[in-house]
């Protein structure tokens, strides 16, 4: 399976739903709503491709005691583990998240076709706060409230751009371990999946970048 055919294939689903939200008159509700379907849909198909992965790693575990090569293991085992994480990625990104920044779960930024506010007011207060001020002094409070709603479906696009990413991360695991891959190790999908999972979780991410900056004496 092809990786960019993957992205591709996504990037063409989600292209009839964004005419449609463009051109409506709640846009901003449309838009939130195009997120949510894009995160139901990525995972559902990273749990389709998850699932499959799974079973094709049991099947390699079976044949490889069969055959008693113990060697062959390792490919197996990262197929079972990649198919894991594909089948449960919101699990994987919570542990992520209370590994990183010590979180129980990530902040999904939008979920059921809504914002969830405290993503912004707790999680992104040092970054959106100061902003939001800026511009209330500017254009006034409603022009601030827009400013705010457009940041929630510019970062829930991330997040949805990030959740692909992992998942082409998690089976870029099956192809160095099968050999198909033109990477000689884990390093590219293990990086891959570790950066897409800040992207993810950009509030948090962001937070934390905002407290290094300012442990260093650079305050916004």
């Amino acid at each position: 399976m092809n990786v960019r055919n993957i992205i591709t294939f996504l990037t063409l689903l989600f292209l009839p739903a964004i005419a449609f939200a463009f051109g409506s008159d709640t846009a901003d509700n449309a838009r939130a709503e195009l997120v949510s379907v894009g995160q139901t849909l990525t995972t559902i198909f990273g749990f389709l491709v998850g699932f499959i992965v799974f079973i094709a790693g049991l099947y390699k575990i079976s044949q490889a005691a069969n055959e008693n090569q113990k060697s062959a293991f390792l490919t197996p085992i990262m197929y079972v583990l990649a198919g894991t994480i594909m089948m449960n990625v919101f699990a994987t990104l919570d542990v992520f998240t209370l590994t990183v920044f010590g979180v129980d779960n990530f902040c999904q930024i939008i979920k059921d076709g809504s914002a969830v506010d405290s993503c912004m007011s707790d999680a992104m207060s040092g970054l959106t706060g100061e902003l939001k001020t800026r511009v209330e002094k500017l254009s006034g409070a409603s022009t601030a409230l827009a400013f705010l709603a457009h940041i929630t479906i510019i970062v829930g696009m991330f997040q949805v751009i990030g959740l692909i990413y992992f998942l082409v991360g998690a089976y870029g695991l099956t192809q160095v371990a099968n050999g198909s891959s033109k990477e000689a190790g884990y390093a590219k999908p293990v990086i891959t999946m570790f950066a897409s999972a800040l992207i993810i979780d950009i509030p948090h991410t962001a937070q934390m970048a905002i407290n290094t900056l300012e442990s260093i004496g650079i305050n916004f």
